[in-house]
């Protein structure tokens, strides 16, 4: 029972529970809200033609220039006259996905008839797994490198040619085009701006091999030592946009890094307020939109070419990307400062705090609403929801010192309205703003006001002027998970109240979920509408949920980066509710346990194969320790239940890892060995010790499960195997089964030719494929072991059985014998007790050698006979007798004891049997290593079969 222990009932419920998080991070998101992207008309991919040594060097990849319908032609002429953008597709990424981009752009171009376009070109990277073998970013990298200077000769005729390409990099395209400037042949000026699409900026989702390692340490520290204000990157123009939750490849925190002028996902972005998954990015509509009109806004008109003030790039991104305030066109976007008003409007004052106003069909004249600013504490803070309102200012403050018509008006007032946030809606547009209305009576202003200009289309605003004490309402949260963690935060919401704002102080850590319920109680209408917005100040990851009559479903509080430890700022996470006036919510939040599974199999799934590794050798540990005392190699499972305590290995990581990370051996020893995991996580603050022993547990039972099913696979499919192998050696190599047979057989007892041979297969093709070639042999030979095993075992039972049968045989005539032997020992004793006392010594003596006799033919006389014998035999005759019975007892156990069929059948079948079992217990235990060896090196024969 040492397999089954009270550690192994805890890791085997934690690995449930990892299960289901597996479970829930896979299945359980958002559905897809993107819209797909059309062509107007057919797509074609224009092949162009490279220097012919770059293409001897790099035969296996491409460039290609994207068109539609009738430009195609001007494209197969060589004609280009627009600004150059290069999309670098990523890990399996095929140079196709360029479509949508380039599609909405072309389109764009058409209907806005500007005096300039976009040529998109793609690079065909031979859908290389990038991610996930390291070894293709250099040549890939080179390759972009000479792509960048074919592009830019194109243009050489040019009146005004382009001197630079804008990079456009999808997942694993985004570190080719950061890696681009590492080359010191490199002419940096060649790219001013990088847009990366789901990219890992801070580290490899995977990392499987050195090659990806190194790489992502050599550009990561290239660019935080050259970002600076004079720094060599000082010129371009950086945006990493992530996916959200339903990127289930690339989890959102990798795409944020230091070095980005932006880092946003994309439900927080403007008008897009969606998740898209990891392909989805590339053609998502909302998306690409915001993309293409930042490229659009980017353009110098007179040169037509991207402008070179780095600035107003930055400007122009942070418009469309973070805080979009007015219309599509940035150029149009700016909020004069000061505004005169029209004194002939319709002026209106209302002295309620909560109010609506509602026009179903319009307004015909400009309208101004004046909200009064008191020195009062229930006027600190105003709400203001704008409805179907498309003007760019709408929103001032003023002094209200002028009378017209009997009505106190503003003659001027300071434009607010660069305080806007757009809104996401199921019912028209909306927009808001959040004003202090304390801060602007001190600055002497005494009305705030909102203008709509004439319109037919409805309008409407939702005003709420409140304190902000009874509408911020704190909401403490546990740190670690909680399965009863239910509370009601509002029983029921103000009247007419608009707005809610909900502070989450502990709320910080990655493995946290809760689940937000509003819920409309009672409205005085339909249609109505709420939304409830999570917003990260450290990260811009904002998720929505909307509230309407038909959709209930609960805002879904997860993280995608953790609480930096270099965050300052005492600002938690907050929940900002803006609600229908119309209605009253009640509020409750809950702990998500299923969302916070979800989260640890997210952020945590990738570090299981190491610990499982870990445990392996721990296993073998104490198979070893049990060969050396006991002479017997335990069972697997035996030795995982003893010897794989995670007080064996959880202490030791914890000293190495302070005593190993913080050294300068570190430091001198990290160019030959990736950093360890613990301190990575511990970089990107997502380290703690219950998560090592959730790990670990989790790990343990994958082992123990591993374990299991290799068993089951070796006892029900081994043989199957067998036949397959055999099958697949005769139609390869050999011809007939017979040989293939002898093959086998021959392999099974010549490890050195297997050896030999896998040599030769890592020279001649590929390391990885020899593991993978020595993992099937090294199954083949558990199953063949374990079958002659059982073979052995049978003939074994069937001789033990034998041997049985003759046994009882043997003992069946000796008892017959000794029957007879009593028999005639009664005859004799009758006819001999009427004789004289002269023949007793006659007779005494032929019984003690019928005695004798019987003793060293392993028959034990009978009791009485012997008891009748020892009445009547004088002391010296006793004393004989007593003598020759022990000589004649030791005898006979020593024939017992030395018996040569015994021996044979106690002792030599169980020396082979344990022998041979001892020796596949060890061999499981090494298989499954090199089987956890084989699966981290998978992807680099995915690679090299991809490029056979």
């Amino acid at each position: 029972m040492a397999a089954i222990n009270l550690f192994a009932v805890f890791s085997g419920f934690v690995s449930f529970t990892f299960i289901i998080g597996l479970h829930n991070f896979l299945t359980n998101n958002e559905e897809n809200g993107c819209e797909m992207t059309y062509m107007f008309e057919y797509p074609q991919y224009v092949r162009l033609s490279l220097p012919s040594v770059t293409a001897r060097r790099y035969p296996r990849y491409g460039l290609y220039a994207y068109g539609e319908g009738h430009m195609t032609e001007r494209l197969r002429a060589m004609k280009f006259g627009g600004i150059p953008v290069l999309f670098i597709p990523g890990n399996s990424g095929s140079h196709k996905q360029v479509r949508s981009l380039a599609s909405v752009s072309l389109r764009k171009t058409l209907s806005s008839h500007t005096p300039f376009q976009f040529d998109y070109f793609t690079v065909d990277l031979n859908e290389e797994y990038s991610a996930l073998f390291g070894g293709v970013l250099k040549d890939q990298r080179e390759f972009v490198h000479h792509c960048l200077h074919r592009i830019l000769e194109l243009y050489r005729n040019n009146a005004n040619k382009p001197t630079s390409v804008i990079l456009i990099g999808h997942s694993m395209g985004g570190m080719v085009a950061k890696g681009l400037f590492l080359d010191p042949n490199f002419d940096k000026n060649l790219v001013n701006i990088i847009i990366t699409l789901v990219t890992p900026h801070r580290s490899p989702v995977l990392a499987l091999d050195s090659f990806i390692t190194r790489y992502y340490d050599n550009v990561n520290a290239y660019w935080r030592a050259n970002r600076k204000a004079e720094g060599n990157l000082s010129h371009v123009t950086f945006a990493s946009i992530g996916g959200g939750h339903r990127d289930i490849l690339v989890r959102s925190g990798l795409t944020q890094t230091e070095e980005a002028d932006v880092n946003i996902l994309s439900t927080a972005v403007p008008t897009v307020w969606l998740s898209t998954d990891h392909l989805c990015s590339v053609w998502c509509k909302e998306l690409v939109l915001v993309i293409v009109r930042t490229l659009f806004d980017i353009v110098n008109l007179t040169t037509k070419q991207v402008s070179k003030n780095v600035q107003e790039r930055k400007s122009v991104f942070h418009y469309h990307m973070i805080q979009r305030t007015a219309g599509k066109h940035f150029s149009t976007s700016f909020h004069p400062h000061d505004v005169y008003f029209d004194y002939n409007g319709f002026w209106t004052e209302s002295i309620q705090r909560q109010f609506t106003f509602h026009e179903p069909n319009g307004v015909f004249t400009e309208t101004y609403i004046m909200i009064r600013l008191l020195d009062d504490p229930k006027h600190e803070m105003l709400a203001v929801e704008a409805v179907n309102n498309n003007d760019r200012d709408w929103v001032f403050a003023c002094v209200a010192n002028d009378v017209h018509n009997n009505v106190r008006i503003c003659h001027t007032g300071i434009n607010l309205s660069n305080e806007t946030k757009f809104l996401p809606s199921r019912h028209y547009r909306r927009k808001f703003v959040y004003l202090n209305l304390a801060a602007l009576k001190h600055k002497s202003f005494t009305h705030v006001i909102l203008r709509v200009k004439p319109t037919k289309d409805m309008v409407q605003f939702n005003v709420d002027v409140h304190s902000s004490s009874n509408r911020h309402i704190a909401v403490s949260l546990s740190k670690w998970i909680s399965f009863l963690s239910k509370s009601e935060v509002l029983d029921s919401t103000f009247d007419h109240a608009v707005y809610y704002e909900l502070p989450l102080p502990g709320f910080e850590q990655t493995w946290q979920a809760y689940l937000l319920y509003i819920e409309p109680k009672s409205c005085q209408k339909a249609p109505n509408h709420a939304l409830a917005t999570m917003v990260v100040p450290w990260s811009k990851e904002d998720v929505h949920a909307h509230i309407t009559e038909t959709l209930h479903k609960p805002l879904r509080l997860r993280l995608q980066s953790p609480k930096p430890l270099s965050y300052k700022s005492g600002d938690p996470v907050k929940v900002t509710l803006i609600l229908d006036p119309q209605c009253k919510y009640s509020v409750r939040i809950q702990s998500g346990v299923l969302d916070s599974f979800g989260q640890l199999a997210r952020f945590y799934s990738p570090m299981l194969l190491p610990y499982l590794v870990a445990i392996l050798l721990l296993t073998l540990r104490e198979q070893l320790r049990t060969l050396v005392e006991t002479g017997q190699c335990v069972m697997f499972h035996t030795a995982l239940g003893a010897g794989a305590k995670p007080y064996y290995g959880l202490p030791a990581v914890r000293i190495g890892i302070q005593v190993v990370g913080w050294s300068m051996l570190m430091k001198i020893m990290h160019p030959l060995l990736p950093l360890p995991d613990l301190i990575m996580l511990k970089e990107q603050d997502l380290h703690s010790l219950p998560l090592c022993l959730y790990l670990y547990a989790v790990a343990y039972g994958a082992a123990y499960l591993l374990g299991l099913g290799c068993w089951l696979t070796i006892i029900f499919s081994g043989h199957t195997a067998h036949k397959m192998a055999v099958s697949f050696l005769a139609k390869a190599l050999m011809g007939t089964l017979t040989l293939s047979e002898w093959a086998m057989t021959g392999l099974s007892k010549l490890p050195a030719a297997v050896a030999a041979f896998l040599l030769a297969l890592i020279y001649s093709t590929c390391g990885a494929l020899s593991l993978c070639v020595g993992a099937a042999f090294f199954f083949l030979k558990l199953c063949k072991t374990y079958e002659n095993y059982l073979e052995h075992l049978f003939k074994y039972s069937l001789k033990l059985l034998l041997k049985r049968q003759k046994n009882s045989k043997a003992s069946e005539r000796e008892q017959s014998s000794v029957v007879e032997g009593d028999d005639d020992d009664r005859k004799k004793d009758a006819t001999t007790s009427t004789k004289d006392d002269d023949d007793d010594d006659d007779g005494k003596t032929q019984d003690s050698m019928e005695m004798e006799t019987q003793i060293q033919q392993n028959v034990v006389p009978d009791t009485d006979t012997q008891d009748k014998a020892e009445t009547s035999q004088t002391d010296e005759t006793t004393e004989s007798a007593a003598n020759v019975n022990d000589d004649s007892v030791k005898r006979s156990e020593e024939h017992v004891v030395r018996s040569p069929s015994d021996v044979e059948v106690s002792s030599e079948p169980n020396e082979d049997a344990d022998f041979s079992f001892s020796e596949f217990h060890f061999n499981f235990t090494v298989f499954l290593l090199w089987l956890s060896v084989t699966l981290l090196n998978v992807p680099c024969v995915l690679v090299w079969a991809h490029n056979y």
